[in-house]
């Protein structure tokens, strides 16, 4: 059984000051998700649960967009985000120790990526894993369009997957946080992001999530000041 792992990665692959327009509000949506079960079956051992579909929404639109163009919008973005799960943690054969889902970046937030591939894809549990299953892929956007034109977008997202090893031991790997999507002449990319890392049991995601809401107010952590860049070990990228 693995026990739980927290890894904060922030990177930018442009100026921070580019973030300004794109900082969005939060969204509490909360899925039902069922904890999958190895199968009792000969042979290599396998999953029950079938994977979740991928859910993507514009949460909070700034500026002023068609229905159409907001739909298009969702599903263009979307398939950014798809493309970096699937490659990264997805899509593939297991056992496995190299992942992609690159191409959903910009050339210098991908360097950065690549640096940072225990977080940004599955190679921390690659190898041990025969099968995975993905239980939760939500993504909520928030878009700045000014003058009804989409120039930037960060993606809150929240990846859960299962996995199971040769001896059926399932546990499972949360992948959440922010990205930071920008147009480019190649289409949308991911210029910069801002994910954290945890594992745990199969479930461990939803039963803290839950835990924390139904914590009274008195029992939560005071908000803490924001601190100044760095001083809590993050770094940053430049061109």
């Amino acid at each position: 059984m693995l026990g739980r792992v927290s890894d904060l990665r922030r990177r930018l692959a442009v100026p921070a000051t580019a973030l300004v327009l794109l900082a969005g509000g939060c969204s509490d949506d909360d899925g039902e998700e069922t904890t999958p079960e190895p199968a009792d079956r000969a042979g290599a051992p396998t999953l029950r649960q079938q994977p979740a579909a991928l859910d993507v929404e514009i949460a909070r639109l700034s500026g002023a967009l068609s229905k159409a163009a907001a739909r298009d919008l969702s599903q263009r973005l979307g398939r950014v985000v798809a493309t970096w799960f699937d490659g990264g943690f997805l899509t593939g054969d297991y056992p496995r120790k190299s992942f992609a889902g690159y191409a959903s970046f910009t050339p210098d937030a991908a360097r950065l990526a690549r640096r940072d591939a225990g977080v940004t894809t599955n190679a921390q549990l690659g190898s041990q894993w025969v099968q995975v299953v993905p239980t939760r892929q939500v993504v909520r956007l928030y878009v700045f369009a000014p003058a009804h034109r989409p120039s930037g977008a960060t993606a809150r997202i929240e990846l859960v997957v299962v996995g199971i090893d040769d001896a059926g031991t399932a546990s499972e790997l949360a992948v959440t946080g922010e990205l930071f999507l920008t147009k480019t002449d190649n289409g949308w990319r991911i210029f910069g992001y801002d994910l954290q890392r945890s594992v745990g049991k199969p479930g461990a995601y939803l039963a803290r999530q839950r835990a924390q809401r139904e914590q009274p107010d008195t029992q939560k952590p005071k908000t803490q000041k924001p601190k100044a860049k760095n001083n809590t070990g993050q770094r940053e990228g430049g061109r």
